[in-house]
């Protein structure tokens, strides 16, 4: 069974509404309702009394509860006593959001290494989603962030910056000829998405939409055209013929750290945190 059914049936139980749970859970509240509905079939039998102002546990949802959360805690359990075992304190598991790797976060990671020498650092970029799933989860011990939560069971801190600019193909001068075509839409979360349609424009249609950095600067390069991506690759697009649009509005959001509360590996996480203060990307 795909725990995430139990996950989420826990949610809806413990807000006792399907929409808070999905925001919770950062989902649909028609991915809640699919889930909740593919559990009851799997026990064949109703698991919630459905109000729309008071959803309530049934008698087979409340005798399921025990069950959920003792088989997630013991997934929980073997997860750290694996970690424990491959390399015990001084391996360390981060997530990246998609679209803030680079030399300068590289460079950053290597001074933790210096500060811990026999350090096994596992690195991964993904998206926002998976990167909530997988700290739930224990999965990764720490992830740098744009777009943070309000999680109760994850804490968070502030390290840095990210400074998004909008940048253009040599022959793009002004924001509104960025987006009369060519136009490239990089995916950066809720946040932006609300900017964007505010202070740029109010109904995109990009010819490109990604939520990888890479793919939106060949998208650019290749058709000439625009998108906004991180001040800290103005020198690699320079380097392309593209340069920011300097008419164009900025978004700059914080980075943030986002760890489970009593982290296992809160020795490395602080480390982790040092060695990324103050960061600009």
């Amino acid at each position: 069974m795909d725990t995430e059914l139990l996950r989420t049936f826990l949610e809806v139980k413990s807000t006792r509404h399907f929409g808070r749970a999905a925001e919770n859970l950062f989902i649909t509240q028609a991915a809640v309702s699919a889930r909740v509905k593919q559990l009851e079939s799997y026990f064949g039998a109703p698991l919630f009394l459905r109000d729309r102002h008071n959803i309530q546990l049934t008698t087979e949802g409340e005798r399921l509860v025990p069950y959920a959360e003792s088989i997630l805690m013991s997934l929980l359990r073997a997860r750290q006593d694996f970690a424990l075992r491959d390399g015990g304190d001084l391996r360390l598991r981060l997530g990246i959001r998609h679209g803030l790797w680079g030399d300068l976060l590289q460079d950053r990671l290597d001074l933790v290494h210096e500060q811990v020498g026999e350090l096994k650092l596992q690195v991964e970029s993904l998206t926002h989603d998976m990167i909530i799933k997988k700290l739930r989860d224990r999965v990764i011990d720490a992830a740098l962030v744009f777009d943070a939560p309000t999680a109760p069971e994850l804490s968070a801190a502030t390290v840095g910056e990210m400074r998004l600019r909008l940048f253009a193909h040599e022959s793009i001068a002004t924001l509104a000829d960025a987006v009369v075509s060519r136009y490239v839409y990089m995916e950066w979360g809720g946040p932006f998405a609300r900017f964007h349609m505010r202070h740029v424009v109010k109904e995109p249609l990009p010819s490109f939409h990604t939520n990888l950095v890479e793919a939106a600067i060949s998208e650019i390069k290749r058709r000439k055209g625009a998108g906004y991506l991180p001040v800290c690759l103005a020198d690699k697009l320079a380097s392309e013929y593209i340069f920011e649009v300097s008419d164009a509005p900025s978004f700059n959001a914080p980075l943030v750290l986002l760890t489970p509360n009593q982290a296992k590996a809160a020795p490395l996480i602080r480390a982790l945190g040092q060695a990324l203060a103050d960061v600009q990307l």
